[in-house]
Protein backbone atom coordinates (compact mmCIF):
# COMPACT_ATOMS: atom_id res chain seq x y z
CA UNK A 1 0.00 0.00 0.00
CA UNK A 2 2.77 2.30 0.71
CA UNK A 3 4.40 1.79 -2.86
CA UNK A 4 0.56 2.76 -4.47
CA UNK A 5 0.71 5.74 -1.75
CA UNK A 6 4.35 6.76 -3.03
CA UNK A 7 3.34 6.46 -6.81
CA UNK A 8 0.43 8.60 -6.46
CA UNK A 9 1.77 11.18 -4.73
CA UNK A 10 4.82 11.51 -7.59
CA UNK A 11 1.83 11.14 -10.27
CA UNK A 12 0.22 14.35 -8.34
CA UNK A 13 4.10 16.22 -8.09
CA UNK A 14 4.09 15.39 -11.81
CA UNK A 15 1.12 16.46 -13.04
CA UNK A 16 1.37 19.84 -10.78
CA UNK A 17 3.05 21.82 -13.56
CA UNK A 18 1.03 21.16 -16.45
CA UNK A 19 -2.27 22.37 -14.53
CA UNK A 20 -0.50 25.65 -13.54
CA UNK A 21 0.38 26.17 -17.41
CA UNK A 22 -3.14 25.44 -17.97
CA UNK A 23 -4.62 28.06 -15.64
CA UNK A 24 -6.59 30.65 -16.97
CA UNK A 25 -4.92 33.83 -18.11
CA UNK A 26 -6.43 36.79 -16.27
CA UNK A 27 -7.10 39.92 -18.38
CA UNK A 28 -8.99 43.28 -17.37
CA UNK A 29 -10.09 45.05 -20.33
CA UNK A 30 -9.99 48.62 -20.88
CA UNK A 31 -10.78 51.26 -23.82
CA UNK A 32 -9.89 54.37 -24.46
CA UNK A 33 -10.78 57.47 -26.32
CA UNK A 34 -14.37 58.12 -25.53
CA UNK A 35 -16.25 59.20 -26.55
CA UNK A 36 -14.43 59.98 -29.83
CA UNK A 37 -11.61 58.31 -32.14
CA UNK A 38 -10.60 58.22 -35.73
CA UNK A 39 -12.76 58.22 -38.37
CA UNK A 40 -15.87 56.52 -38.72
CA UNK A 41 -17.12 54.50 -42.61
CA UNK A 42 -19.94 55.92 -44.27
CA UNK A 43 -23.54 56.45 -42.33
CA UNK A 44 -21.73 55.04 -38.64
CA UNK A 45 -22.25 57.06 -35.92
CA UNK A 46 -20.34 57.40 -32.32
CA UNK A 47 -23.67 56.11 -30.82
CA UNK A 48 -23.68 53.18 -33.30
CA UNK A 49 -20.16 52.31 -32.76
CA UNK A 50 -20.80 52.10 -28.70
CA UNK A 51 -24.02 50.24 -28.73
CA UNK A 52 -22.21 47.61 -30.92
CA UNK A 53 -19.33 47.62 -28.99
CA UNK A 54 -21.08 47.04 -26.02
CA UNK A 55 -23.00 44.27 -27.00
CA UNK A 56 -20.02 42.65 -28.11
CA UNK A 57 -18.70 43.17 -24.74
CA UNK A 58 -22.35 41.69 -23.12
CA UNK A 59 -22.86 38.96 -25.75
CA UNK A 60 -18.93 37.50 -24.38
CA UNK A 61 -19.91 37.99 -20.74
CA UNK A 62 -17.63 40.94 -20.29
CA UNK A 63 -18.54 42.33 -16.32
CA UNK A 64 -16.75 45.09 -16.62
CA UNK A 65 -14.75 47.13 -19.28
CA UNK A 66 -13.35 50.99 -18.47
CA UNK A 67 -13.55 53.34 -21.01
CA UNK A 68 -11.31 56.30 -20.75
CA UNK A 69 -13.05 59.45 -21.82
CA UNK A 70 -11.04 62.53 -22.80
CA UNK A 71 -13.99 64.79 -22.67
CA UNK A 72 -13.14 67.46 -25.63
CA UNK A 73 -15.19 65.14 -27.59
CA UNK A 74 -18.71 66.33 -26.41
CA UNK A 75 -17.48 69.70 -27.44
CA UNK A 76 -16.28 68.44 -30.70
CA UNK A 77 -18.94 66.42 -31.66
CA UNK A 78 -22.00 66.96 -29.35
CA UNK A 79 -25.38 64.61 -28.70
CA UNK A 80 -23.80 62.13 -31.04
CA UNK A 81 -20.48 61.98 -28.63
CA UNK A 82 -22.69 62.62 -25.27
CA UNK A 83 -24.62 59.23 -26.26
CA UNK A 84 -21.29 57.27 -26.58
CA UNK A 85 -21.04 58.18 -22.76
CA UNK A 86 -24.44 57.62 -21.59
CA UNK A 87 -24.85 54.06 -22.91
CA UNK A 88 -21.68 53.44 -21.21
CA UNK A 89 -22.88 54.11 -17.94
CA UNK A 90 -26.22 52.27 -19.04
CA UNK A 91 -24.97 49.24 -19.45
CA UNK A 92 -23.01 49.28 -16.07
CA UNK A 93 -19.52 50.00 -17.01
CA UNK A 94 -17.47 52.92 -15.60
CA UNK A 95 -15.46 55.84 -16.92
CA UNK A 96 -11.99 56.61 -15.89
CA UNK A 97 -9.72 60.09 -16.90
CA UNK A 98 -7.94 59.42 -19.62
CA UNK A 99 -6.83 63.52 -20.13
CA UNK A 100 -9.14 66.48 -21.52
CA UNK A 101 -7.94 66.34 -25.02
CA UNK A 102 -5.80 63.39 -24.90
CA UNK A 103 -2.81 65.86 -23.92
CA UNK A 104 0.37 64.41 -23.73
CA UNK A 105 2.51 64.88 -20.61
CA UNK A 106 5.61 64.14 -22.75
CA UNK A 107 4.76 67.20 -24.73
CA UNK A 108 3.57 69.42 -21.97
CA UNK A 109 5.19 70.54 -18.49
CA UNK A 110 3.52 69.12 -15.20
CA UNK A 111 1.02 72.34 -14.61
CA UNK A 112 -0.08 72.16 -17.84
CA UNK A 113 -0.75 68.33 -17.89
CA UNK A 114 -2.61 68.40 -14.57
CA UNK A 115 -4.58 71.42 -15.46
CA UNK A 116 -5.83 68.71 -18.41
CA UNK A 117 -6.59 65.92 -15.82
CA UNK A 118 -8.78 68.50 -13.67
CA UNK A 119 -10.79 69.46 -16.79
CA UNK A 120 -11.45 65.84 -17.35
CA UNK A 121 -13.52 65.78 -14.01
CA UNK A 122 -16.80 67.86 -14.95
CA UNK A 123 -17.76 64.85 -17.44
CA UNK A 124 -16.55 62.34 -15.35
CA UNK A 125 -18.33 63.67 -12.00
CA UNK A 126 -21.61 64.34 -14.62
CA UNK A 127 -21.88 60.57 -15.67
CA UNK A 128 -20.43 58.53 -12.80
CA UNK A 129 -22.31 60.52 -10.49
CA UNK A 130 -21.48 58.90 -6.91
CA UNK A 131 -19.39 55.75 -8.29
CA UNK A 132 -15.77 56.43 -8.11
CA UNK A 133 -14.23 57.53 -11.61
CA UNK A 134 -10.41 58.08 -9.66
CA UNK A 135 -8.82 56.20 -12.31
CA UNK A 136 -6.07 57.67 -15.13
CA UNK A 137 -4.59 56.28 -18.12
CA UNK A 138 -1.72 58.25 -19.49
CA UNK A 139 -2.68 59.54 -23.48
CA UNK A 140 0.42 57.59 -25.58
CA UNK A 141 1.34 55.42 -22.41
CA UNK A 142 3.89 58.30 -21.93
CA UNK A 143 4.27 58.46 -17.60
CA UNK A 144 7.16 61.09 -17.76
CA UNK A 145 10.41 61.08 -19.20
CA UNK A 146 12.36 61.49 -16.13
CA UNK A 147 12.26 60.50 -12.23
CA UNK A 148 11.53 63.73 -11.19
CA UNK A 149 8.68 64.57 -13.59
CA UNK A 150 6.95 61.08 -12.82
CA UNK A 151 7.68 62.20 -8.95
CA UNK A 152 5.29 65.42 -9.21
CA UNK A 153 2.48 63.88 -11.46
CA UNK A 154 2.61 60.71 -8.73
CA UNK A 155 2.58 63.00 -6.26
CA UNK A 156 -0.37 65.00 -7.49
CA UNK A 157 -2.17 61.92 -8.75
CA UNK A 158 -2.14 60.75 -5.05
CA UNK A 159 -3.36 63.77 -3.53
CA UNK A 160 -6.06 63.92 -5.75
CA UNK A 161 -7.01 59.93 -5.41
CA UNK A 162 -6.11 58.29 -8.42
CA UNK A 163 -4.85 55.52 -9.33
CA UNK A 164 -3.01 54.56 -12.77
CA UNK A 165 -4.55 52.30 -15.24
CA UNK A 166 -1.20 50.33 -16.16
CA UNK A 167 -1.42 48.22 -19.37
CA UNK A 168 0.35 45.28 -20.30
CA UNK A 169 -1.33 44.26 -23.52
CA UNK A 170 -1.33 46.16 -26.89
CA UNK A 171 -1.75 45.55 -30.42
CA UNK A 172 -2.14 48.98 -31.15
CA UNK A 173 -6.05 48.14 -32.44
CA UNK A 174 -6.03 51.52 -33.24
CA UNK A 175 -4.07 51.84 -36.52
CA UNK A 176 -6.89 49.91 -38.13
CA UNK A 177 -9.47 52.30 -37.91
CA UNK A 178 -8.47 54.55 -40.44
CA UNK A 179 -7.67 51.99 -43.07
CA UNK A 180 -11.27 50.38 -42.51
CA UNK A 181 -13.30 53.65 -43.11
CA UNK A 182 -11.40 54.14 -46.28
CA UNK A 183 -11.95 50.40 -47.22
CA UNK A 184 -15.60 50.74 -46.65
CA UNK A 185 -16.20 54.19 -48.25
CA UNK A 186 -14.32 52.46 -51.56
CA UNK A 187 -16.48 49.44 -50.89
CA UNK A 188 -13.73 46.90 -50.79
CA UNK A 189 -14.06 43.69 -49.50
CA UNK A 190 -10.62 42.00 -50.36
CA UNK A 191 -8.82 45.14 -48.30
CA UNK A 192 -11.28 44.84 -45.32
CA UNK A 193 -10.32 40.60 -45.01
CA UNK A 194 -6.59 41.38 -45.39
CA UNK A 195 -7.66 44.25 -41.88
CA UNK A 196 -9.22 41.24 -40.42
CA UNK A 197 -6.54 39.00 -40.58
CA UNK A 198 -3.88 41.35 -39.68
CA UNK A 199 -5.58 42.74 -36.45
CA UNK A 200 -6.32 38.90 -35.48
CA UNK A 201 -2.82 37.36 -35.81
CA UNK A 202 -1.43 40.84 -33.88
CA UNK A 203 -3.57 40.29 -30.95
CA UNK A 204 -2.87 36.97 -30.84
CA UNK A 205 0.84 37.65 -30.64
CA UNK A 206 0.07 40.30 -27.87
CA UNK A 207 -1.41 38.16 -26.09
CA UNK A 208 1.93 35.65 -26.51
CA UNK A 209 4.31 38.74 -25.76
CA UNK A 210 2.37 39.34 -22.63
CA UNK A 211 2.85 35.75 -20.74
CA UNK A 212 6.28 35.75 -22.03
CA UNK A 213 7.07 38.88 -20.32
CA UNK A 214 5.98 38.43 -17.41
CA UNK A 215 7.64 34.60 -17.24
CA UNK A 216 11.14 36.47 -17.97
CA UNK A 217 10.42 39.23 -15.55
CA UNK A 218 8.34 37.23 -12.62
CA UNK A 219 8.94 33.87 -13.06
CA UNK A 220 4.93 33.57 -13.28
CA UNK A 221 2.19 34.77 -15.14
CA UNK A 222 0.60 37.69 -14.22
CA UNK A 223 -3.15 39.40 -14.51
CA UNK A 224 -3.36 41.62 -17.46
CA UNK A 225 -4.49 44.79 -19.05
CA UNK A 226 -5.61 44.91 -22.20
CA UNK A 227 -5.57 48.19 -24.33
CA UNK A 228 -8.18 49.11 -26.46
CA UNK A 229 -9.86 51.89 -28.21
CA UNK A 230 -13.20 52.66 -29.04
CA UNK A 231 -13.77 53.16 -33.11
CA UNK A 232 -15.36 51.85 -36.61
CA UNK A 233 -12.91 48.91 -36.64
CA UNK A 234 -14.05 47.52 -33.41
CA UNK A 235 -17.53 47.27 -33.98
CA UNK A 236 -16.57 44.95 -36.59
CA UNK A 237 -13.70 42.91 -34.82
CA UNK A 238 -14.85 42.66 -30.86
CA UNK A 239 -16.66 39.40 -31.40
CA UNK A 240 -14.02 37.83 -33.12
CA UNK A 241 -11.57 39.27 -30.96
CA UNK A 242 -13.45 37.85 -27.51
CA UNK A 243 -14.02 34.88 -28.93
CA UNK A 244 -10.76 33.88 -29.81
CA UNK A 245 -8.91 35.47 -26.28
CA UNK A 246 -11.39 32.80 -25.05
CA UNK A 247 -10.24 30.47 -27.01
CA UNK A 248 -6.73 30.92 -25.57
CA UNK A 249 -7.84 30.50 -21.93
CA UNK A 250 -8.73 33.89 -21.10
CA UNK A 251 -10.70 34.91 -18.46
CA UNK A 252 -11.54 38.90 -17.54
CA UNK A 253 -11.77 40.38 -14.45
CA UNK A 254 -12.21 43.59 -13.04
CA UNK A 255 -9.55 46.74 -13.96
CA UNK A 256 -8.95 47.10 -9.37
CA UNK A 257 -8.51 42.95 -9.14
CA UNK A 258 -5.66 42.93 -12.29
CA UNK A 259 -4.01 45.99 -10.97
CA UNK A 260 -3.89 44.84 -7.15
CA UNK A 261 -1.20 42.40 -7.90
CA UNK A 262 1.78 43.80 -6.72
CA UNK A 263 3.58 44.28 -10.30
CA UNK A 264 1.55 47.34 -10.24
CA UNK A 265 3.17 49.26 -7.13
CA UNK A 266 3.78 52.78 -8.67
CA UNK A 267 7.55 53.17 -8.72
CA UNK A 268 8.54 56.27 -11.04
CA UNK A 269 12.41 55.71 -10.07
CA UNK A 270 12.77 52.84 -12.52
CA UNK A 271 15.24 53.04 -15.32
CA UNK A 272 12.91 53.99 -17.92
CA UNK A 273 12.10 56.90 -20.71
CA UNK A 274 8.63 56.70 -19.36
CA UNK A 275 7.35 54.93 -22.79
CA UNK A 276 5.17 51.95 -23.59
CA UNK A 277 3.30 49.31 -21.14
CA UNK A 278 4.54 48.35 -17.65
CA UNK A 279 5.88 44.93 -19.41
CA UNK A 280 7.98 46.86 -21.36
CA UNK A 281 9.27 49.46 -19.40
CA UNK A 282 10.47 46.87 -17.16
CA UNK A 283 11.89 44.84 -19.74
CA UNK A 284 13.93 48.11 -20.98
CA UNK A 285 14.74 48.43 -17.09
CA UNK A 286 16.25 45.31 -16.28
CA UNK A 287 18.07 45.43 -19.84
CA UNK A 288 16.35 42.22 -20.98
CA UNK A 289 15.92 41.36 -24.15
CA UNK A 290 12.23 41.76 -25.54
CA UNK A 291 10.14 38.68 -27.13
CA UNK A 292 10.57 38.46 -30.91
CA UNK A 293 7.29 40.23 -32.44
CA UNK A 294 6.25 40.65 -36.12
CA UNK A 295 6.74 44.07 -37.96
CA UNK A 296 4.94 47.11 -37.29
CA UNK A 297 1.90 46.74 -40.06
CA UNK A 298 1.53 50.84 -40.38
CA UNK A 299 3.33 51.13 -43.26
CA UNK A 300 0.80 48.89 -45.15
CA UNK A 301 -2.18 50.36 -43.22
CA UNK A 302 -1.45 53.72 -44.04
CA UNK A 303 -1.25 53.11 -47.73
CA UNK A 304 -4.38 50.51 -47.65
CA UNK A 305 -7.47 51.89 -49.70
CA UNK A 306 -5.73 55.26 -50.73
Amino acid sequence: MSRLLALAAGLMLTAAPVLAQQAPMQVALTMDDLPVHGPLPPGMTRAEVAHRVLAAFKGAGVSEVYGFVNAKGLADEGDDAAQVLALWRQAGYPLGNHVYAHDDLHGHDVAAFTAAVTADEAALRHYMGDSDWHWLRFPYLHIGETPAKRREVAAFLKDHGYRVAEVTLSFNDYIYNAPYARCMAKGDQAAVARLRQSYLDRAAESLAIGRQQAQALYGRDVPHVMLLHIGGFETVMLPELLSLMKSKGVAFVPLAKAEADPIYVPNPDAPSNGTGSLLDREMTARNLPQPAHSADPSTWLDGLCR
